[in-house]
């Protein structure tokens, strides 16, 4: 089999959606089904400065994006802030992290790694600071994330959560990662399916992409 990371391409969108939703049923990524918004809005057709496809043997079967900061949902202001502080910068060099996920049928091959790798290359290459958030229902996503020195800064529970899970249900944890080449933070198992993504009515973000 061959595996390969490269840029995404609109014409990527449909394919990428079908993973999406196969996998969803399994992986609790998306957290709501059905989704409240249009599934390339939740990839972030418009908004993301770059995108990721992983490919095994031509097919697209896996998919990460980076965001700006985060604006426009209840939280928001909150979210940068937090990742701001931690990562002693601007809120404007803030990059997020979102709708990282791998197809049922093409876990096992170290592909959610590999992309996690590819966009926070990335971020650091472009002097930017990286941000995501997770859910803890999403347990392989939040384990790719501790193993490659992800922290977290701030947990959080928004609106739209307690109203789809309760008050017992998960809570959004927002997490940053230090890399070289970004300017010095103020000191204070591979992934092969789901990982980060935002609201879909909000865009940006993490594993909260749901809003």
């Amino acid at each position: 089999m061959t595996t390969t990371i490269r840029p995404r391409r609109r014409t990527d969108l449909p394919a990428l959606a079908d993973v999406l939703l196969a996998q969803q049923a399994t992986s609790r990524y998306p957290f709501r089904d059905p989704l409240p918004i249009p599934v390339d809005a939740f990839l972030h057709a418009e908004d993301a400065q770059a995108a990721w496809v992983a490919e095994l043997d031509g097919a697209p079967v896996g998919h990460v994006c980076r965001t700006g900061p985060l604006s426009g949902f209840p939280g928001a202001e909150e979210m940068n802030a937090a990742c701001a502080e931690a990562h002693g910068c601007a809120v404007a060099e803030l990059s997020w992290v979102s709708t990282l996920f791998v197809g049922q049928d093409a876990r096992g091959h170290g592909l959610g790694r590999r992309l996690l790798d590819t966009v926070v290359a990335d971020i650091a290459a472009h002097g930017l600071h990286p941000c995501l958030e997770v859910l803890a229902v999403h347990p392989a996503a939040l384990s790719l994330y501790e193993s490659s020195g992800w922290r977290p800064v701030l947990r959080q529970r928004p609106g739209w959560l307690t109203e789809v899970a309760g008050d017992e249900g998960p809570d959004v944890l927002v997490m940053v990662l230090d890399v070289a080449g970004a300017s010095s933070p103020r000191t204070s198992h591979p992934l092969d399916g789901p990982g980060a993504g935002p609201d879909p009515q909000r865009q940006p973000g993490g594993e909260a992409e749901e809003r």
